[in-house]
Order: C-alpha cells, then sequence, then structure tokens
C-alpha cells in the first residue's frame, strides 16, 4: 500500500511540474539561486508604529506541486524570511499566491513624527507600494529595501 501512495505521489508531482514546464508564463530564470517565491507586488500601508504588508507571488513549479500536496502553511518560514530584519511579525493570512501580515513596531515615534529606517527584504519585489497615512501611495520598482519614510503623527 505504501508503495502505490509514493506513486501515486511521484506521478502528481512529475504531471505538476510538466505542466509548469510547458506552462507560457513560468520563468525559470526568477526562481534561480534555490530561492522558490517570487514576490510580484508588496504593499506596505503604515499605521502608526504598526504596519499591514499585503503580498503578491508566485512559486516556482516544484514549490506549487509541494503546496498543492501539503498546504499553504509550509511556506510560512518562507515568509517569516523575507521580513528577517523586522522585529515582530504577524502572520494574518496565508495563500499559495498571497499573504497578509502585520509588522509591530516598524516605526518609532519621535517628537511630531513616526520614523521609519530602512530595512532589508531577502526577496526582491518587482514593486513595493507604500501607503502613507493621508492615503497618498508611492510605487518602487525592483525594491530590496523599504525606503527611509517620515510619518506626521
Amino acid at each position: 500500500m505504501k508503495i502505490k501512495a509514493i506513486i501515486t505521489i511521484a506521478l502528481i508531482i512529475s504531471a505538476a511540474l510538466l505542466a509548469a514546464r510547458m506552462s507560457p508564463g513560468a520563468n525559470v530564470e526568477q526562481f534561480r539561486e534555490g530561492k522558490y517565491i517570487h514576490v510580484d507586488i508588496m504593499t506596505i500601508q503604515f499605521k502608526k508604529t504598526d504596519a499591514t504588508v499585503d503580498i503578491q507571488y508566485h512559486l516556482s513549479p516544484f514549490a506549487q506541486a509541494y503546496i498543492f500536496l501539503f498546504g499553504s502553511k509550509n511556506l510560512e518560514p518562507k515568509i517569516e524570511e523575507i521580513f528577517s530584519e523586522f522585529q515582530e511579525v504577524k502572520i494574518l493570512k496565508l495563500g499559495s499566491s498571497s499573504a497578509s501580515l502585520q509588522i509591530l513596531n516598524i516605526s518609532r515615534k519621535s517628537d511630531v513624527y513616526y520614523l521609519h529606517e530602512s530595512r532589508n527584504f531577502s526577496v526582491q519585489t518587482d514593486v513595493l507600494t507604500i501607503v502613507y497615512p493621508d492615503g497618498t501611495r508611492r510605487n518602487f520598482e525592483h525594491a530590496k529595501e523599504t525606503p527611509p519614510t517620515f510619518l506626521p503623527v
């Protein structure tokens, strides 16, 4: 019985990899150097000293097959690794192509401003959108870090 299960899993993974390889949207170059997640869009919305982060990403073909079989819960360590330079990261929602997080103490209060000092991500995001408390948005392409930011109190 165990051999049948192993063969079935191997066939499913092979089929997923073959389908991903033949897919016109799959770009293997994005996943070189052992990285299996590519961040397309990241939106950081500041709220006083905290922030809400929404991420849209796609996975390498092998990672897609793995998540299909074992669930998106296995992505938690990789998402946490992306934000390893941030002190307190809480994952609110996690899916196979998107995640929502809350980052506590991303900024510090300094007189009449909240100051956010630049911090690196472990991956590069295609588009980073910063949403300020007044609703203003600013986009950064190919971002590897957050920009230093002053926010009014």
